[in-house]
């Protein structure tokens, strides 16, 4: 079962490297996926949060990177070095058939995304905060953590069920942080 599972990962993923290409995207996803352009927008949304919100605000982003730093340890720390599947790039059964679009070198193994699991887990934790009033901004949220995690499998550097594992994780930690949040500590952050 396992055997087919990773089968039909590696085809989808074959399928996508060779159907899904094109010059613009060929230069957005490796962009899309740098996290380091992502900055200013993290530091606009800490911004508007304490300043529309003060200390509420603050309590938010302090959710926000928790759940961020859950959703590392978790993937990164922990099923990486469990897992320790090969990255699609540095696989050589895979790595043949198609062409990255970023080096691949040393960048460690391939399961879970955590590109995923930390962009899903930190969307879902500030969209859960506004979802009753706003739920455009949990939209906002799935869409760019997920455009981001699938630019990772475009470049070639994850496969599809590493990104769909990471999304999972990033979710289900936000998602039990807000609910311990809203068991004992609702009342710091009623805006």
């Amino acid at each position: 079962m396992i055997e087919y599972i990773i089968h039909l990962d590696q085809s989808m993923f074959l399928w996508i490297q060779s159907h899904c290409h094109s010059q613009f995207l060929d230069k957005i996803m490796p962009w899309l996926r740098e996290k380091s352009n992502w900055y200013p927008l993290y530091l606009f949304i800490v911004s508007v949060l304490i300043y529309k919100f003060r200390w509420t605000g603050f309590r938010m982003t302090l959710v926000a990177i928790i759940c961020f730093g859950l959703s590392e340890l978790l993937s990164s720390h922990t099923a990486k070095p469990l897992f320790k599947r090969l990255r699609p790039c540095a696989d050589p059964e895979i790595s043949t058939q198609f062409t990255p679009l970023v080096d691949c070198a040393n960048k460690g193994f391939s399961f879970t995304s955590s590109h995923a699991a930390n962009h899903f887990a930190v969307a879902i934790a500030l969209s859960l905060f506004f979802f009753r009033n706003k739920k455009w901004f949990f939209a906002i949220g799935i869409l760019w953590a997920g455009s981001i995690s699938l630019a990772q499998v475009y470049v070639g550097v994850h496969y599809p069920l590493d990104i769909a594992a990471g999304a999972c994780i990033g979710i289900s930690i936000s998602t039990l942080v807000h609910s311990i949040i809203n068991r004992y500590f609702a009342k710091y952050f009623i805006r």
